[in-house]
């Protein structure tokens, strides 16, 4: 049998809230010790509460432009940047009025709790999205991104959820979520732990782009321009070769691109295996969990993260094994370069249909987790995948496809070279996620420590 609730009747009255969930006992224990110690509701800390930009059609997207954060992006403490979107300066001014900037805050309004820092000069949201600026006279605001990412801050924001079909977070409730105010100096020592992880994680970027540039330099891929003529003339035999008369495909870029990797000889499925090791719900327990990776988990620089999920709960989507030192690429939309590396951690972790889970071989036919990794996110390889998709609206490449695009592997001291920076890249984001777990740890002894 579950826990039960006794609640007043005046408690009713001043929430307007009757369903059950509502008044769940772990709610109300967090309540209660937020209610013990100092602390404010976040509208009462906020010079601005509003949700994003209404009614922007993907098609409103360009390649560069201002940063456009939507639901998907909303990560833990720290934005995630894996599928970010941009519009133009343009409509960006038409809609200043959602504009954030760093130290403010992002709150997902659909789906599920999620929330981070600005950590961009200048940004916009969409509508999925509640835009929050902090009054910094009253709350440090890399605080109070790591407290809403604590299991109070979590299961506030859960608690006020509410709707039938999708959950969403409304304004108003947004504003009644309870957040403790301790010293300055600890909000200080906390916004410090956020900002060297902050470091951290560039430091990671840089070291992924320089193992990007190393090997396309090497292999011949690096500075192909994009063609400048208006036109472009291919033999009606090229055309049949192909299978193929877009006039994209025959790009003079494309074509010297793909006669680079034709000199290596080799298929991605001669120095990889494509892994199905299906993931069998039916033989778990329905209240048992497993961590899921989806294409939203992907970050924007070769590595993913996953959430916690219920195998009760779990999604059709949730369909193969992946393993340490297994790359995993998404096989929707590859121009998106969301492609990551299985580390020692995620061992067993489940991964979505819409990835191409491939295994290196070792040896001297196989190839290095780490520089199939790179070779993956290659932007001009991206684009090559994309070339091969299939559909409109859910554009993807096929497994069977994907094997057979060619590879160029460098020589040896140029893969070993790739390898440590990729690891040193690895290395740079586990400290910087120990940080942020640091943070949250010491957050939650200050609020809970009573309640224990």
């Amino acid at each position: 049998m579950g826990s039960w609730s006794v609640v007043n009747l005046s408690e009713l009255r001043g929430t307007f809230r009757l369903d059950a969930e509502f008044w769940q006992p772990e709610h109300l224990e967090v309540e209660a010790a937020l209610l013990r110690q100092p602390h404010a509701k976040l509208g009462e800390l906020v010079t601005g509460i509003r949700k994003g930009v209404f009614n922007i059609l993907a098609d409103s997207y360009v390649e560069e432009g201002v940063p456009f954060y939507r639901s998907s992006n909303v990560g833990q403490i720290l934005p995630k940047e894996g599928s970010l979107v941009f519009i133009t300066p343009k409509r960006h001014a038409e809609e200043s009025k959602t504009t954030l900037r760093r130290g403010d805050i992002m709150l997902a309004k659909t789906g599920k709790e999620a929330a981070c820092v600005v950590i961009r000069d200048e940004c916009n949201v969409s509508q999925d999205v509640i835009a929050i600026r902090p009054n910094r006279q009253r709350i440090n605001p890399f605080y109070l991104a790591v407290f809403l990412n604590t299991r109070p801050g979590m299961l506030q924001m859960r608690r006020w959820f509410q709707g039938q079909v999708q959950y969403h977070l409304s304004l108003p409730d947004a504003r009644q979520v309870l957040v403790p105010l301790p010293s300055e100096k600890l909000q200080l020592g906390i916004e410090s732990k956020v900002l060297s992880a902050e470091k951290l994680l560039k430091k990671a970027s840089g070291n992924f782009d320089e193992a990007a540039n190393l090997l396309a330099s090497k292999v011949g891929l690096a500075g192909l321009e994009y063609t400048t003529s208006l036109y472009y003339e291919r033999s009606f035999e090229d055309l049949q070769a192909a299978s193929r008369f877009d006039a994209e495909y025959f790009s003079p870029r494309y074509q010297y691109a793909f006669e680079i990797l034709r000199k290596s000889g080799r298929p991605i499925r001669a120095v990889a295996n494509l892994v199905e090791h299906r993931f069998r719900p039916e033989k778990l327990k329905s209240s048992d969990t497993f961590q899921y990776i989806e294409i939203g988990s992907v970050r924007g620089d070769g590595v993913t993260d996953s959430e916690t999920v219920e195998v009760s709960e779990a999604p059709s989507r949730a369909q193969w094994i992946a393993e340490p030192g297994d790359v995993i690429t998404s096989t929707v939309r590859p121009i998106r370069r969301l492609t990551a590396l299985i580390t020692p951690e995620q061992s067993g972790y489940v991964c979505s249909s819409g990835f191409a889970v491939l295994r290196p071989k070792k040896g001297s036919d196989g190839i290095e987790p780490e520089v199939l990794l790179t070779f993956l996110r290659l932007p001009i390889i991206c684009e090559i995948l994309d070339l091969h998709t299939t559909a409109s609206m859910y554009p993807a490449i096929s497994t069977s496809r994907l094997m057979e695009i060619p590879i160029a592997v460098p020589k040896q001291s140029v893969r070993d070279e790739i390898v440590s920076k990729v690891r040193a890249a690895l290395k740079a984001r586990a400290e910087a996620a120990n940080l942020l777990e640091q943070a949250k740890a010491e957050v939650e002894c200050l609020v809970l420590g009573e309640a224990k």
